[in-house]
């Protein structure tokens, strides 16, 4: 059954590993392990930038390699190679998500929404 309380986010996409969701306040809060960050949708992107540079640098890594990765304010995070490619694909289907959202609202066109 639905929950009755109205929620202060909709998901926008969302992996096994993690769930980025557009707050009421619009913006945009990314969970990812333990970790939550709360960032303006247009730095989306930028972070996503990040993480397929650090994703491509994976591949050279020939033991367990931990990665930084630091987002304008707390937390800094270190990832194991694995959390790194997780990461990158759930920023890659946000970013595609926030994508089709502009041009869906480009066309007047409201993306539906599921209970």
């Amino acid at each position: 059954m639905a929950s009755s309380v109205p929620s202060d986010t909709s998901v926008l996409f969302a992996t096994d590993h993690g769930s980025v969701e557009r707050t009421t306040q619009g913006r945009v809060r990314l969970r990812f392990g333990g970790t939550s960050w709360i960032l303006a949708s247009s730095d989306v992107p930028g972070l996503r930038d990040t993480t397929r540079s650090l994703a491509s640098e994976v591949y050279h890594c020939e033991r367990d390699c931990r990665w930084q990765l630091r987002v304008d304010g707390p937390p800094t995070v270190v990832l194991d190679s694995d959390e790194v490619l997780r990461l990158d694909a759930l920023l890659d289907g946000a970013v595609t998500m926030l994508e089709l959202d502009a041009i869906l609202d480009g066309a007047s066109i409201s993306r539906p929404v599921v209970a």
